[in-house]
């Protein structure tokens, strides 16, 4: 039982913790410089990803909202499309023989 847990950690530990170029410089600077860089190294990259994921998300706020504000539009329009799909579909001619592989 003990033994399948350290498996898991280890585990998510190896999936959480990628080596990229970012990591590889916090190790260069931990080895060459001391921990304390390579620490401040790792917080700056965590930092970074951070200020990231805060635009990524805030910026699909405002994109989320511009898309409901206009859901009538985009609504009809899909609607319309359908329609023009639905028409074009039974106008079309059935094919005469199996398809050609």
């Amino acid at each position: 039982m003990l033994f399948a847990l350290w498996k898991r950690i280890v585990l998510g530990l190896s999936i959480a913790a990628p080596v990229g170029p970012i990591g590889i410089r916090c190790i260069r600077r931990t080895i060459a410089l001391s921990r304390l860089h390579g620490f401040l190294s790792g917080l700056g990259a965590a930092t970074a990803d951070a200020l990231y994921g805060f635009a990524a998300g805030f910026g699909l706020t405002l994109v989320m909202n511009m898309l409901l504000e206009q859901k009538l539009w985009l609504q009809a329009a899909g609607g319309i499309f359908l329609c023009y799909l639905g028409v074009r579909t039974i106008l079309a001619n059935p094919a005469s023989g199996p398809a050609k592989a």
